[in-house]
């Protein structure tokens, strides 16, 4: 009861605080409405001549979904999804007729980066010129994946005081064995199999040889990648192009004469340049801009696009300020959603996760499955930067896997253990009592180590999960267990090397993935896409916080306190309908409406 008591007053503060608040965004609503007009957003038609400009910068997330007021409360994440659809519908739009990139320090992945890249070089296909401008490529570190990335534009451009930084690529891993050792803190891990190394940054000084292999393997694949397609875009061979990465980086002079970069100038001087070439009377839209213009609804079939960024969690009720991941729950409801939806007659399942609970990576392989068997809706599985060991566990079920070359996957191998604190509390004069019904109560403490009987019960479900995890890749990829266990044992593969291993069907980024789903799908080639789950408003977050738990709701329901909130929930349930959000879809690649 005095929890209970307590609970009472914090909230009681918590909800005087949040009226205060929604007095404040009382206030914004009405000069909002009054002074600017309404909420809905009216795309300005763009000029029938337009250069698309937009700079990469900062990091960026698969599927950002905050739109309206919320981003601006909220915060908006830079969308890959969005950026690359918009480079994409301008190769088509009649009203574009050039792009400008402006390079900065882009946060992306190996396979990002084929995803932006890969629809660059559409842009460049389509026959409109495109420049990249950058300051410099890296300066204190290597600068080889954001070169590769502008060598998808016609022109690049540096400024007179720039480097190249084309350098060979390197994977730095700490070892803290020793740290740990000093703080009499011993890791109790047990892993199957061998390549399976993440661990191995707290057991060992150093990689292992089975480590060294594998990240050997994909360095070398992941550095071929980059050498062909820089040696197709900028007209060199492949000979030139690794001669120049060994000899790398390069200053301003040096980078021209090896024909890096076209020109040698200011970034102020690329707007009148493309100006000089396309015409005075061109407008310069930016990529908000842009995006707006082709907000629009998507009607009659359509192929069902889901996200799933992050270590992979088993439940959990995502929040807006919380980290992005994929809450199996979450995932659950939303396949439930597509494959309730009668216009849906495919799914895209868009993967970018390095793993994390088995439990929770079978809950969306198993929704994955009954999408295809009941609901009768093929799944396909776009793969980002990674989808591996629990994102590979998700991939798995889908009936067709597309990765880039360079996504990193596999990994189909398990881990798990604690660290054994005991010593440093020792150390630090700690002394921890346990009173317990039976032996295996504190299996999990880390004020003690493993019994010999809990090493038995870890080992037995690292063998058991290992053996599911390898059962599922066989039966859904086709293969018998032995030939499983040769490409399984932990190891991480390149998207590349997982196609000629049998782990993956196609290479490619989401558009490959959308074609495979109209042909599982037979939809035609105008069938849209609709991303899944419907974004929240910014009301519908804050109706999410007068969400009762049963303790709380004899509270709000009663006395003083109630008569207040009642009225409140339902004036914003009244508002909550015409906030709500339409989330921004796209036309075919081809059609701009």
């Amino acid at each position: 009861m005095i929890r209970t008591f307590f609970k009472f007053i914090f909230r009681a503060f918590f909800w005087i605080c949040a009226l205060l608040g929604l007095s404040a965004i009382s206030l914004i609503l009405f000069v909002y409405f009054v002074g600017l007009g309404s909420f809905s957003s009216t795309s300005k038609a763009l000029a029938k001549d337009s250069v698309l400009a937009l700079t990469l910068n900062g990091s960026y997330v698969e599927h950002a979904d905050a739109g309206g007021l919320e981003a601006l409360v909220l915060g908006q994440n830079a969308s890959l999804y969005h950026l690359t659809k918009a480079i994409r519908h301008a190769a088509k739009d009649d009203k574009i007729k050039g792009l400008a990139i402006n390079m900065e320090t882009p946060l992306l992945g190996p396979a990002q980066i084929q995803e932006l890249r890969d629809a660059l070089l559409v842009f460049r296909a389509s026959g409109k010129p495109s420049w990249c401008y950058c300051d410099s490529f890296g300066e204190l570190s290597s600068g080889t994946a954001l070169y590769y990335l502008a060598t998808a534009c016609d022109e690049i451009w540096l400024q007179p005081v720039g480097t190249v930084n084309l350098t060979s690529l390197e994977i730095e891993v700490p070892f803290a064995k020793g740290a740990l050792e000093k703080l009499d803190v011993k890791p109790e891990i047990v892993k199957r199999k061998e390549y399976k190394s993440y661990v191995e940054m707290f057991t060992n000084d150093d990689f292992s040889e089975p480590n060294r292999e594998a990240l050997q393997a994909v360095l070398d694949s992941i550095l071929s990648q980059f050498v062909d397609g820089i040696a197709q875009t900028r007209k060199l061979s492949h000979d030139q192009v690794r001669l120049l990465i060994q000899n790398g980086p390069y200053l301003t002079k040096q980078a021209q004469s090896a024909t890096l970069v076209d020109r040698v100038d200011y970034r102020h001087n690329l707007i009148p340049t493309i100006h000089e070439k396309l015409g005075e009377h061109l407008e310069i839209v930016g990529i908000k801009t842009y995006l707006d213009s082709l907000r629009q609804e998507v009607h009659g079939d359509r192929i069902a696009l889901i996200f799933g960024e992050g270590t992979i969690t088993r439940d959990g009720k995502g929040e807006a300020w919380e980290e992005i991941g994929i809450t199996a729950n979450a995932a659950y409801k939303t396949f439930q959603l597509a494959i309730a939806d009668m216009d849906v007659k495919a799914i895209v399942y868009r993967i970018n996760s390095g793993g994390g609970s088995p439990s929770g990576s079978e809950t969306i392989y198993g929704i994955i499955n009954y999408a295809k068997e009941h609901g009768n809706k093929p799944v396909i599985i776009s793969m980002s930067d990674a989808a591996a060991s629990g994102g590979y566990w998700i991939a798995s079920a889908g009936t067709k896997i597309v990765a880039q070359p360079a996504t990193l996957t596999g990994s189909i191998g398990v881990f798990g253990g604690k660290f054994d604190l005991s010593g440093l509390f020792d150390k630090l004069g700690i002394k921890w009592g346990h009173i317990t019904t039976g032996e295996n109560g504190g299996m999990g403490s880390m004020s003690k180590p493993f019994s010999p009987s809990d090493w038995i019960k870890l080992n037995a479900e690292m063998d058991q999960i290992y053996a599911d995890f390898t059962s599922r890749v066989a039966k859904e990829r086709h293969m018998t267990l032995e030939q499983v266990e040769k490409v399984a044992r932990g190891r991480v593969w390149t998207g590349e090397q997982a196609m000629a291993l049998g782990l993956v069907d196609q290479l490619g980024g989401l558009e490959t993935a959308f074609e495979l789903a109209r042909a599982e799908a037979g939809l035609t080639a105008d069938a849209g896409i609709q991303v899944f789950p419907k974004s929240k408003t910014l009301v519908e977050h804050l109706l999410s916080l007068f969400e009762e738990d049963e303790e709380w709701e004899e509270f709000s329901q009663t006395g003083v306190f109630g008569t207040v909130l009642r009225p409140l929930k339902k004036i914003m349930g009244i508002f909550s309908p015409i906030f709500s959000s339409q989330e921004m879809v796209y036309a075919p690649l081809g059609e701009v409406r």
